[in-house]
């Protein structure tokens, strides 16, 4: 590209950049991501292609180039290249005046004419801008220089031109260059860029896929296409229960439409007094008042993984994401107080939910970073995204609040979970969890890299149902005989129907001169084990291993006799070793030995074996910790999390003993409290602003009251909690035609449950501290208690 030379014969005339001489060198102090100044620019390319569109002139192939600098030198440059419409000299001028813009502030991402100014100034201090329309003979070009307009104290640059060598080109350049040193050396960075492509490929998801809202184009980063990021959900078609009898989607669409309302399309304000076409009552532009239709549309779902940061609902003004991963609708304020309610069901403070929400309609701020939370319009997609009162359904009830049906509610209900609350077979398939979280996110890697194996939700899917073959079979277990419970039928042709004696009539017999084909041996039989097979990989040596697990019986021809496991290869072609396991075997019936653990010792052994020769031979002892420490998670000791694990227990015991209490019956639960009891209670609920009239009458205090109170509950009423009710074990069914022998069966039963709860108790009162102090087998038994306590059904949340 030619240099710009203020004193170049081409310079017909200037362009005036007024309107004030402070405005301009003051733009570039405004703090704004880099990601977003590339976003501004891209924005202006983006708007050309609209306003070309919705002229009846798409442009074919539309299509914005980003070149980010290669090096932190002085001459290193930023460039943005697009097709687009180009401009005519006065629309040039308008373009790059700070505070003007000729965009419809309705339908274009620009809107207060100070985004090319903004973006550009915080970068640099020199811009080159160049720009022709299909048909020109030139090119239009203008160079702002900063410094040098400070110094002359006027805002006037040279009008500049070039040949332009194909007629029929068109489109725009801009190359800021004199950047900024510290933006220079943060812009170089590999992984700085590799952080603005994935915050770009967010930005235009909408429009970077086929079909895109409201148009679609091409984006490159350094040569290299940005591709849409999309959000790796489970499939629309997946469903959970819901409460009465209804089915819950993964994923819910919003098409809300809301009442059109007069606007200023100069001052961007709501109206109310003002009629269509008149003047505007705030800002007295005549001809400025447009009536505005206005909707809510998009999506909320449930990813296929959990993540700490990587969750929440996108909102999108047209086309182009203002807030990504926002969690503010997920928070509960009753104008003095505010408090999150999710995620509040995982003891990692991990979510699940994401979505994107198209509000064209609603105001951003001038660095078109965030939604005006002070525009009323907010206030109205947020009750039709969340509705109103709390997502909690006890405390919406206890304020009063009447049934909720929007989407963010549904979903809430649905997914708040992140672990089952039942040992129930097919408890991770109805909250729709992977038991393995580690392996979901590896996965979703696999999904962002285009792997088609991993597009749609079956890998994800195959692992629920593993986790629930475990809760159905135990660990490692398997139906009887090493068989899969009958599905009718078992594949074989009907006798008769390709040959032999049948009652229709005759057949030949086989011809006696072609001997029969001997019997090919059985293949063994062997069945996946998904929660074991994935890559494994050790970070300090950097070996990996593709690993496909198996579940085979002690007769399997590749398993030594009497051996508990075996590794194979199982595919040279792709390195796949196949992990044979025995769950039958007598090593296995040890607490501290499991299927996993054995892979993961076998893999410790396999990297010290191949790393023998390196020059720091790794030790095995430290090769099985480190893979432990990656792959280990599910036996893993979380002292941080386990205090909040034993509380959301006690409350699922709680909640599940409400439930199946009559109605008329649930005052009791209070009324049978002693004195001190009862006080406790009403200090909780004090604490917590919940209104004991309703919560003693319909038992919810057990939900919000002492865990102690839980204890106390299931001692005074047994005949709710066994036989099926809350746990399976037999009690009321217990009679052994001896009145004594069958009270003291019962009270055994009963004793039994009340020394889990006391265990629970206890570890819902300690820290991290007083757990790491505590002896492992005092933990462990207050873990194995946690898991006897979980209920055996299947109650609503």
């Amino acid at each position: 590209m030619a240099s710009i030379d203020a004193n170049d014969p081409r310079s017909a005339s200037e362009f005036n950049l007024e309107p004030d001489p402070r405005v301009l060198p003051m733009l570039g102090e405004i703090n704004i991501d880099q990601w977003r100044c590339v976003a501004e620019l891209v924005d202006n390319a983006v708007d050309g292609f609209l306003k070309e569109g919705r002229a009846g002139n798409s442009v074919a192939g539309a299509k914005v180039d980003v070149h980010l600098p290669q090096a932190d030198s002085s001459g290193a440059t930023l460039r943005i290249i697009d097709n687009g419409p180009g401009m005519t000299p006065d629309m040039l001028e308008r373009a790059v005046r700070a505070g003007w813009s000729g965009n419809n502030p309705i339908d274009s991402l620009g809107l207060f004419g100070m985004g090319f100014n903004i973006a550009t100034a915080r970068l640099g201090s020199v811009t080159e801008v160049w720009t022709t329309r299909k048909g020109e003979r030139e090119w239009h070009g203008l160079l702002i220089d900063f410094d040098k307009l400070r110094l002359q104290r006027h805002f006037r640059t040279p009008r500049l031109s070039r040949a332009k060598a194909d007629p029929d080109q068109h489109g725009t350049e801009i190359t800021i260059k004199q950047l900024k040193p510290e933006q220079r050396k943060w812009l170089a960075k590999n992984a700085n860029q590799t952080a603005i492509r994935k915050r770009l490929s967010q930005a235009y998801s909408s429009m970077l896929r086929p079909n895109g809202i409201p148009i679609s184009f091409e984006l490159y980063v350094n040569h290299k296409r940005v591709e849409a990021r999309r959000h790796c959900l489970w499939n629309e078609d997946r469903t959970v229960p819901g409460p009465g009898g209804t089915n819950i989607p993964a994923v819910i669409s919003i098409n809300h439409e809301l009442a059109a309302r007069l606007y200023c399309i100069n001052c961007m304000s709501w109206l109310v007094d003002a009629e269509v076409g008149g003047t505007c009552p705030n800002c007295e532009t005549a001809e400025s008042v447009v009536e505005r239709k206005r909707k809510v549309t998009g999506w909320l779902g449930i990813q296929r993984y959990l993540d700490q940061s990587e969750f929440g609902i996108d909102f999108v003004r047209n086309g182009r994401k203002i807030e990504i991963g926002n969690k503010d609708l997920f928070s509960w304020s009753d104008g003095e107080n505010e408090e999150r309610e999710y995620p509040i069901d995982d003891q990692r403070n991990r979510g699940r939910i994401v979505g994107e929400v198209h509000i064209d309609h609603c105001r951003v701020s001038y660095a078109k970073d965030r939604f005006d939370r002070a525009d009323p319009t907010w206030d109205e997609m947020y009750r039709v995204i969340r509705g109103e009162g709390p997502l909690r359904p006890e405390k919406a009830k206890d304020l009063g609040y009447g049934p909720n049906e929007s989407p963010l509610f549904r979903l809430f209900k649905a997914f708040r979970r992140t672990s089952p609350h039942s040992k129930t077979a097919g408890a991770y398939g109805r909250i729709l969890i992977v038991k393995d979280n580690a392996r979901a996110v590896e996965m979703v890697n696999a999904f962002h890299d285009g792997n088609p194996d991993y597009q749609d939700d079956s890998k994800w899917w195959e692992l629920v149902e593993a986790a629930d073959r475990e809760l159905l079979y135990g660990a490692g277990g398997r139906a009887t005989g090493g068989k899969e419970p009958s599905t009718g039928g078992d594949g074989q042709l009907p006798p008769g129907l390709l040959g032999g004696a049948t009652s229709g009539g005759d057949t030949p017999d086989p011809d006696p001169a072609t001997p029969p084909e001997p019997e090919k041996p059985a293949a063994p039989e062997r069945r996946e084990a998904p929660l074991l097979s994935r890559r494994y990989q050790h970070g300090g040596t950097g070996m990996r291993w593709n690993v496909v697990a198996y579940e085979v019986d002690s007769k399997d021809p590749d398993l030594a006799a009497d051996a508990p496991w075996a590794m194979i290869m199982g595919d040279v072609t792709t390195k796949t070793h196949h992990f044979l396991f025995n769950p039958a075997h007598k090593a296995f019936e040890s607490i501290t030995m499991t299927p996993r653990d054995a892979l993961l010792a076998h893999l410790a052994y396999m990297t010290a074996d191949q790393t023998r020769n390196s020059s720091q031979e790794p030790d095995f002892a430290q090769l099985f910790a480190d893979f432990r420490d990656a792959y280990g998670e599910e036996t893993a000791l979380d002292l941080k999390a386990l205090p909040n694990s034993a509380t959301s227990v006690l409350v699922d015991v709680a909640r599940c003993l409400v439930s199946v209490c009559p109605e008329e019956e649930r005052a009791s639960l209070f009324n049978d409290l002693g004195v001190d009891e009862q006080t406790a209670v009403m200090r909780s609920l004090a604490a917590k602003k919940i209104k004991p009239s309703e919560a003693t009458v319909n038992g919810s205090f057990l939900l919000s009251g002492p865990l102690e109170i839980v204890r106390i509950a299931v001692e005074k009423r047994p005949d709710l909690c066994f036989d099926g009710k809350l746990w399976d074990s037999p009690y009321a069914d217990l009679d052994y035609g001896d009145s004594q022998i069958t009270a003291e069966a019962r009270a055994g039963v009963l004793s039994r449950y009340l020394a889990l709860i006391d265990d629970a108790v206890w570890l819902s009162k300690q820290d991290s501290g007083d757990l790491a102090s505590s002896s492992r087998s005092e933990v462990i038994r207050a873990v194995m208690s946690l898991e006897l306590l979980k209920p055996d059904v299947e109650i609503s949340v």
